[in-house]
Formats: C-alpha cells, structure tokens, sequence
C-alpha cells in the first residue's frame, strides 16, 4: 500500500493506458469485419499514440520549469505506450492491407511518414533502459532528442491522412484535434529554446520566493 501512495500517478498512467489498449484489443476482437479504409479503431490507435507521446514530451516541463519531480518518473510509460499504441496503429494497417502489403509494403508518402516515426519511437523504446544508457553515454541523449522529430512527423501523417474524405466523414472535427496537438508540440518544442527556457525559470523563482513564509 505505501508503494502505492508514493506512486499513485505511475499506476494510474499504466492503468490507464492498459485499459485503452484492451479495449481497443477486444473491439479488434469482437468486431466482424475489419475496414482497413479508416476504421474507427485504426484512428484511435494513432490518437492515443499520439496523446500518449505528448504527454511524454509534456513531462520534461513538468519537471525543469514547473518543479514537479514526480513528472519524471510519468515520462518513461507514457512513451512506452505511445510506441505500444504506434504499432498496435501499425499492424491494424498491415492486417488491413493483406496480402497488398507484400507487394506495397509503403502504399504512398503519408504511409512512409508513419513508418518513419514508428522507426524513431522503436529505436527509443529499445534503448529505453539504463544498461542502454550507459553504453550509448552521451548519444543516448542525441538519439532521445529525436522524440521531437518524432512527434512532429507522426502529427503529420495524421493530418495528411485526414485530409481524406473517408475520415473527414467518419470525424468531422478531427482536423481540429491534430491541430492541437501540433500546437501543444509547437509549444513544447518553444519550452526548449534557452531564452524562454530561462524566462519560464525565473518566472517560477519569483512565485517560489512570494511563496516563502516570512520569518
């Protein structure tokens, strides 16, 4: 019980997470004919992909210029998940495809961007332990900044393919959806610039210092 109080928020995350992937799972399941022209599953697989990878971004802010450390232990199995969700997304579009895939493996440029970003996430999520930290030493760094590219690419591929009419009638606000979440990127990526890094810094030492009990 005391494990779980001090970690409540990580297992909240991965029950979380672990729900939506069963009930993706199970509707994949249950369903009796799966559509691979944008079937409702097929969406939710990149959403939550794609939720799941800015909540892991989001995390590095959390910590360095909001203060909140427990930010970091979140930042971990929310981009494991976000993979998780990146490739269940991929397979739905490979057992869709079928035997087109053989002959196609990237049917055209909006499926390449996807399977690019998938690579990205899959390099991360293998070099996402501590022994592979210590043998990469400051490339894993390097190669962990790539998260950004990542997120930018995967983003858009969503847009792009919904640009088509079939999703756009599926979902008619789903255009404004990715657009928050490029914008949330927008932002996220604009945290790391060193001036707004500092700005940000200082603004939370100020309220740090008005927060301090007078003696």
């Amino acid at each position: 019980m005391n494990w779980i109080k001090k970690n409540w928020q990580w297992t909240a995350l991965n029950l979380l997470a672990l729900a939506v992937m069963v009930s993706l799972l199970w509707q994949f399941v249950a369903v009796e004919e799966f559509n691979p022209n944008y079937d409702p599953l097929l969406i939710s697989s990149g959403k939550w992909a794609m939720r799941f990878l800015l909540l892991c971004l989001l995390m590095t802010p959390l910590n360095t210029l909001l203060g909140w450390r427990r930010a970091v232990k979140l930042r971990k199995p929310a981009g494991l998940w976000a993979f998780g969700f990146a490739v269940a997304h991929f397979f739905l579009n490979v057992i869709g495809l079928q035997e087109n895939w053989l002959r196609a493996p990237i049917p055209d440029y909006m499926a390449a961007l996807g399977v690019i970003g998938l690579g990205i996430l899959t390099s991360m999520a293998a070099t996402s332990t501590r022994w592979a930290m210590k043998r990469l030493g400051k490339w894993w760094k390097r190669l962990h900044r790539l998260v950004y590219v990542a997120g930018l690419i995967v983003i858009g591929h969503a847009l792009l393919e919904s640009s088509n009419k079939r999703v756009a009638g599926y979902e008619p606000q789903v255009e404004i959806e990715l657009g928050l979440y490029l914008a949330i990127l927008i932002m996220l990526l604009a945290a790391r610039i060193p001036a707004v890094r500092s700005t940000l810094a200082s603004l939370r030492h100020k309220h740090e210092v008005r927060r301090e009990p007078v003696s």
